[in-house]
């Protein structure tokens, strides 16, 4: 009996420690799938970032690829490559030379608004004691600037367009028109003031800025040339029978971006004119100035302006909002328009001019015995 109550408590510790290895053995199992899920799913995340990582490492290389092969046309390639390819949008935008000539333009747009704040806080601070020339050239400065800011949005906006809307040439001369004009803006600033007299100092102050933005608009002038040129050559060859000669001027010579109302009132003999000047005073003004004045703003026709024969001793402002203004002279050697404004007496090259800044027409008229009866501005 007693062997028996022995046996039988042997085998009831027996089943308990086999009871135990069976839950040990269970946990085991679970502990171990979970490690092996654990592991999956980081091998997975590391995956997943790791792919990511390469694509947006590829994004990033063919994007600065395209940068430099933009750059290699300009003239300060270093510059442009630099500037372009720390910009955060470089990596995300830039898939075509387009796109590196509209983030050129951004940030030259960027850099010329620092230059005006610039010159606004010259004028503004009363630490400096500035003369009436340096004033003059400074607010000079602020009107060049923005006629840069408006033409640098306006090749934006061009830029967006292209190669639509217009042929390939028209393209590229409003392009390279808009972005000379922007460099021409900032020799014009800075020869306002004195190299070796007292305004000197002020003109340093935005030498650099100005000298950078004339390297900024140089480059992309550079690599717009480099596209068009590109385009037109391709173009060419994919259209052997057509001759861009004959889309860059018609039969007759005349530009292709010259409206047919224009060439007709350039050709016609008999213009009906807006308004008359006339200094012997039978015309409705006895100066030119004065009757760009009631000119009006903005217009979306030609305004045309008969000059009657005579010698006009005046500079001709035309601020950028007088636009579509035609000035029709008595021919060349009847309608003079001269004058004597230089920087030697004190005025800046800005205000030195004869004729003014805007968009307008010459036809049969003579300004400072220099323009004949065909030439267009």
């Amino acid at each position: 009996m007693a062997n028996i109550k022995e046996f039988l408590a042997r085998m009831s510790e027996s089943g308990k420690k086999l009871s135990t290895n069976k839950k040990n053995k269970k946990l085991f199992i679970s502990l171990f799938a979970t490690i092996l899920l654990v592991g999956a799913v980081i091998g997975i995340v590391t995956g997943v970032k790791s792919s990511k990582n390469n694509s947006d490492d590829e994004t990033i290389e063919a994007s600065h690829a395209i940068v430099k092969s933009s750059c290699s046309s300009t003239l300060y390639p270093d510059l442009c490559f630099s500037t372009l390819a720390l910009h955060p949008e470089a990596s995300k935008k830039v898939s075509s030379q387009k796109d590196v000539i509209e983030l050129s333009l951004n940030i030259t747009t960027t850099a010329v608004q620092h230059i005006f704040f610039t010159v606004e806080k010259l004028l503004k601070s009363r630490k400096n004691k500035l003369t009436k020339r340096e004033k003059g050239a400074l607010h000079d400065c602020l009107e060049t600037i923005d006629e840069t800011l408006d033409e640098l949005h306006e090749a934006v906006e061009d830029l967006h367009e292209y190669p639509n809307n217009k042929t390939l040439v028209q393209h590229a001369d409003d392009l390279k028109t808009l972005i000379s004009s922007a460099i021409t803006n900032q020799e014009t600033c800075l020869n306002g003031f004195s190299h070796d007299g007292g305004d000197k100092k002020v003109r340093k102050v935005l030498l650099a800025g100005e000298e950078h933005i004339e390297k900024l608009c140089s480059n992309v002038l550079a690599m717009i040339k480099n596209m068009t040129d590109t385009d037109i050559a391709n173009e060419m060859k994919m259209n052997v029978n057509r001759k861009l000669k004959e889309n860059m001027v018609d039969e007759h010579g005349w530009p292709e971006w010259l409206s047919v109302a224009d060439r007709r009132l350039l050709q016609s003999s008999s213009v009906t004119p807006n308004v008359v000047v006339a200094a012997d005073g039978t015309g409705n003004y006895k100066t030119v100035s004065e009757a760009v004045a009631a000119a009006p703003e903005k217009s979306s026709s030609r305004y045309v302006i008969k000059i009657k024969a005579g010698i006009y001793r005046e500079n001709v402002d035309v601020p950028k909002k007088k636009t579509n203004i035609m000035f029709l002279g008595d021919g060349r050697v009847n309608t003079i328009i001269t004058a004597s404004r230089n920087v030697v007496d004190g005025s800046t090259t800005f205000n030195s001019a004869t004729v003014g800044k805007s968009n307008f027409l010459f036809s049969r008229s003579l300004i400072n015995g220099k323009t004949s009866s065909r030439d267009i501005f």
